[in-house]
């Protein structure tokens, strides 16, 4: 999709929002209503620095280069109708999806302890996920999260049936279309249980965290050749069923584990296979966090083990892969102008600090300042590769033309420094460091050259509204 059609397309769609809002304050002395415009825009500068290889002009390769870049630039609306049901509709102005719907949805809440969603929205899995963008503590979640469900169309079950006890299940598809589901209504089932044992325990300047999530089904996704200008045109289909990109927005290919699907006669870019494989998984999450006064601990655990297959009408044969992942971070965050963070936890989840005196120039003011420390990292049962994927790394018995890439194995480490200036708007400055288990290597290029660790300064500016 050209940048100018996606560009009419989100007109369009903020013109059809303005007319809601519009058509919501004239009917307001009929309905008791509430809506609000909400947004956010994260603005990132990214040095990529220490992995001594050069940048190259395929797709690839791009994660190597420094840039600016607009992480997120959202607008939307949400609100209430007769008290009982909220709603929000959230538009993303970035990335590659030609849907620019992040959000959307319906949720019936008159019932705290049984409340209902319906429509595309965070799945209730882990805490980080659940922890909103806008206030994540650093500028980029940990390896976990970029196996989880996030957001998905589907409907969900929530809410608070005691003190201090929240849960969440839900039933969802993975993609847009029918492809996804597969024929089936959802497919994907994601659960989360937590319990806050300090609120039990009265203990108002404090935090005890524990909760468990578990994510399970089956999604479908079809292969499709390369579409990488660094290489030949080829009649190879894959799905990249699982991949691991660095930290703080680094190399994007870190790890990549790829489907073979059908295998083309004809040779182009681009172009999807005729059968669409199937992926299922099966994600656990223990999350544990402990806040007291300005000092918070946080730790969460996964485990995935992941099945795919595919079916190849040129060899008559099907492809199948299988592998086991973990994933492991601890961190720590200390509010140094003294916020509590026992002010900032809610329903299960984390939300943003508030500090003792904002920032005015003309008036003063501290704002409030963050210091935080991370190690977060990855493992994975399937073993890369340095130049090529050798026969070792082929699980299937179709084409033989599925692939394993680089380190199997890494851990980084990221120093944080945040300046909230208010509750909407703050700058962060993040030092991320990656070591690799083994040498990775650029894909889907002629260079040779390999690098085991990777050094990244990152910089943000950004308002939530």
């Amino acid at each position: 999709m050209c940048a100018r059609h996606l560009t009419d397309r989100i007109s369009k769609a903020l013109m059809a929002i303005l007319g809601t809002v519009g058509a919501a304050q004239s009917m307001a002395a009929d309905v008791p209503a509430a809506v609000n415009i909400t947004g956010m825009v994260h603005f990132d500068a990214h040095a990529v620095m220490s992995n001594g290889v050069n940048y190259f002009s395929d797709k690839d390769s791009a994660s190597l280069a420094d840039q600016f870049e607009f992480r997120r630039a959202r607008l939307g609306v949400n609100g209430t109708l007769y008290e009982d049901v909220q709603y929000e509709v959230m538009l993303n102005a970035t990335g590659t999806d030609t849907n620019v719907l992040d959000t959307g949805f319906i949720s019936l809440t008159a019932d705290p302890t049984l409340q209902w969603r319906f429509g595309r929205f965070r799945q209730p899995f882990s805490l980080e996920a659940m922890t909103r963008d806008a206030h994540i503590d650093f500028m980029e979640r940990s390896y976990g999260d970029q196996l989880g469900p996030n957001k998905l169309l589907g409907m969900m079950v929530f809410g608070e049936p005691t003190k201090g006890v929240t849960y969440g299940a839900s039933v969802a598809q993975s993609g847009f279309n029918e492809i996804a589901s597969g024929g089936k209504l959802g497919g994907l089932y994601t659960g989360r249980l937590t319990w806050n044992a300090a609120e039990w325990k009265g203990m108002s300047d404090q935090v005890l965290h524990l909760g468990i999530s578990t994510h399970d089904g089956t999604s479908y996704l079809t292969p499709a050749t390369s579409t990488n200008t660094g290489s030949t045109a080829s009649g190879t289909t894959r799905a990249t069923i699982l991949n691991f990109r660095t930290e703080d927005r680094g190399y994007a290919s870190a790890y990549r584990v790829q489907l073979a699907g059908d295998k083309l006669t004809s040779y182009s870019y681009g172009t999807s296979a005729d059968n669409a494989a199937s992926i299922s998984k099966q994600l656990q999450d223990l999350e544990f966090a402990y806040a007291i006064d300005a000092l918070k601990f946080q730790s969460e655990y996964s485990y995935m083990t992941m099945t795919a297959s595919a079916y190849d009408s040129y060899s008559a044969k099907t492809q199948s892969l299988s592998l086991n992942t973990q994933t492991v971070y601890y961190e720590f965050i200390y509010n140094v102008t003294g916020e509590k963070w026992a002010d900032a936890y809610k329903n299960g989840a984390f939300t943003g600090i508030k500090p003792k005196s904002n920032y005015q120039f003309s008036k003063g003011g501290t704002g409030a300042w963050q210091l935080g420390l991370r190690y977060s990292a990855y493992k994975v049962s399937l073993p890369g590769t340095t130049t090529a994927c050798a026969s070792s790394c082929y699980a299937d018995g179709g084409n033989a033309l599925s692939r394993v890439e680089n380190s199997e194995k890494a851990h980084t480490i990221t120093l944080g420094l945040n300046w909230w200036l208010n509750p909407n708007t703050a700058f962060k400055l993040n030092y991320a460091q990656t070591q690799f288990d083994r040498p990775v290597y650029v894909l889907s290029t002629s260079s040779s050259k390999t690098f085991t660790r990777e050094d990244v300064l990152s910089m943000r500016v950004q308002i939530n509204f």
